[in-house]
C-alpha cells in the first residue's frame, strides 16, 4: 500500500514541476531569466555589459547568408557603426570628391600642363575651371584645355581674351584599370601669345569616384 502512495505521489510530483515549468517557459516576466527559443517580455529594457573587453554579444546563425538579428522598428540607433550597408561597404558610400587646387602664380607660357599623380584605379567625372589671362599678347588661336591620360579628353576652348583673359571648363568620365597619371594641358592653337594666372584667379580640378558605369548604347542621331 505504502509502495502505491510514493509511486502516486512521485507522479503528482512530477506533473507539478513540468506544469510550473510550462508556466515558466510560457512568460518570462521582468527580472526573470532570458528564456532562449521563448517570446520574453518585460516593460524595462534589458542591458548586458561585459565586465572585459571584447563584444558584449556574439550572433551567430546556420549559415552566412541569414540575417543575425531582426528587427520591427525605424527609430534611429545611435552610436551604431555598421561597416557594410545593403552590401556596399562604408568607405564607398558619400562622393568623396577629390580636389586638387593650384595655390599660387604660374609663369608666363603658350602651354601650360597640370599633372594628377598616382590616381588609383576607377571611374571618374572630372570637372575642370580654368582663367588664364595674357600676360603677352601677338595674335592668338583658340586656348584649348585637355584632360589627359594617355590620349585626349575633354576638350574645351575658349577664345582668348586681350586684355581680360579668357575662362575655360570642361568634365569628362574616364575609367582607370590602374593607377595612373591624369594631366590637364592649356595652350593656343596658333600665335606665340603667353598666358599665366595669379593666385586670385585659380587652376582647379575636381574628380568624383563613380561606383559603376552603366552602358546605354548610342543616342539617336
Amino acid at each position: 500500500m505504502r509502495s502505491k502512495i510514493t509511486s502516486v505521489l512521485t507522479v503528482i510530483g512530477a506533473v507539478t514541476i513540468l506544469v510550473l515549468a510550462a508556466n515558466t517557459a510560457a512568460m518570462a516576466a521582468t527580472g526573470k531569466g532570458f528564456l532562449l527559443g521563448k517570446t520574453n517580455k518585460t516593460s524595462k529594457v534589458s542591458t548586458l555589459s561585459r565586465t572585459a573587453p571584447g563584444p558584449a554579444l556574439s550572433l551567430k546563425t546556420k549559415k552566412v547568408s541569414d540575417a543575425p538579428l531582426a528587427v520591427n522598428g525605424s527609430g534611429k540607433v545611435t552610436n551604431l557603426n555598421a561597416d557594410k550597408i545593403d552590401g556596399i561597404d562604408s568607405s564607398a558610400l558619400g562622393t568623396r570628391a577629390l580636389v586638387w587646387a593650384y595655390a599660387g602664380s604660374s609663369s608666363a607660357s603658350a602651354t601650360h600642363t597640370y599633372t594628377i599623380k598616382n590616381l588609383p584605379k576607377g571611374s571618374y567625372l572630372f570637372s575642370y575651371e580654368v582663367f588664364l589671362r595674357p600676360s603677352t599678347y601677338t595674335g592668338a588661336g583658340n586656348l584649348d584645355c585637355y584632360l589627359q591620360r594617355d590620349s585626349l579628353y575633354a576638350g574645351e576652348q575658349g577664345a582668348p581674351g586681350q586684355t581680360i583673359g579668357t575662362a575655360v571648363t570642361g568634365n569628362a568620365v574616364m575609367t582607370l584599370v590602374a593607377t595612373a597619371d591624369v594631366h590637364l594641358s592649356c595652350s593656343v592653337s596658333s600665335g606665340t601669345s603667353t598666358w599665366e594666372f595669379t593666385q586670385a584667379q585659380p587652376l582647379r580640378i575636381t574628380a568624383v569616384p563613380i561606383n559603376a558605369l552603366t552602358l546605354k548604347g548610342a543616342p539617336q542621331s
